[in-house]
C-alpha cells in the first residue's frame, strides 16, 4: 500500500512507496488549484460536470485561511496529483464523540482498483484519531454503485439517515429569521 504522510509525520501502510511512486500528504494553500482540478475531475466522473461552482480561490480561502473549515490529503505520483480525500470534523451527540466526515474522495481513473482510495481514507483515519475521532462518515451519490461497493468492502454501513440540503434563497430566508 505504500507510505503516506499526515502533517509532518510519515506512516507506513505496507508495500513499497518507491514501487508505485505515490505519496500521500496533507495539502497546503499552494495545492488549492490542484484540489480544485481533482474536484472537477470527480464531477466529470459522476457525470455532473456543471455542479462544481467553487473556484481555486474558494478552496484556498476556506481550506487554508485563518479558520479552515476542511482539510485535504493529496496523493501524488511523481509530483502529479492523482487523488484526494477532503474532510472535516463533526461531533455525534448520539455516540458522544467526535468523528470525521469525508466530503470528497477521488482517485484518478488510471489508479482505480489500486488500493489508493483505501490509502487516502487510512491517511484521514490516522490524522482523525489524533483528534480523538472514533468514526468516519460520508455520503454516496445516487447511482454510484461502484462507490457503494467500494465503501461496503471497507465496512461502511448505511444507517437510518437521509441527507437533506437547504441552499440558495431558502437558506438565505432561514438565515434572516
Amino acid at each position: 500500500m505504500g507510505n503516506f504522510i499526515v502533517g509532518g509525520w510519515g506512516y507506513s501502510m505496507g508495500g513499497n512507496p518507491k514501487a508505485d511512486g505515490i505519496v500521500i500528504a496533507r495539502a497546503t494553500r499552494e495545492d488549492a488549484p490542484a484540489i480544485h482540478t481533482l474536484l472537477r475531475a470527480l464531477s466529470r466522473a459522476l457525470d455532473r460536470p456543471h455542479d462544481v461552482r467553487s473556484t481555486p480561490d474558494d478552496i484556498a480561502r476556506y481550506g487554508f485561511g485563518p479558520s479552515p473549515v476542511f482539510e485535504t490529503v493529496l496523493a501524488r505520483r511523481g509530483g502529479t496529483p492523482v487523488g484526494l480525500a477532503l474532510f472535516f470534523y463533526e461531533f455525534s451527540t448520539w455516540r458522544g464523540c467526535p468523528g470525521v466526515y469525508i466530503q470528497d474522495l477521488y482517485v484518478d481513473d488510471e489508479l482505480r482498483g489500486s488500493g489508493l482510495g483505501r490509502r487516502l481514507l487510512a491517511a484521514v483515519a490516522v490524522h482523525a484519531t489524533e483528534r480523538e475521532a472514533t468514526y468516519m462518515r460520508l455520503s454516496v451519490d445516487v447511482g454510484n454503485d461502484e462507490g457503494l461497493g467500494f465503501y461496503g468492502r471497507l465496512g461502511f454501513t448505511a444507517p437510518n439517515e437521509q441527507t437533506l440540503v437547504l441552499e440558495g434563497a431558502h437558506f438565505s430566508t432561514l438565515a434572516k429569521l
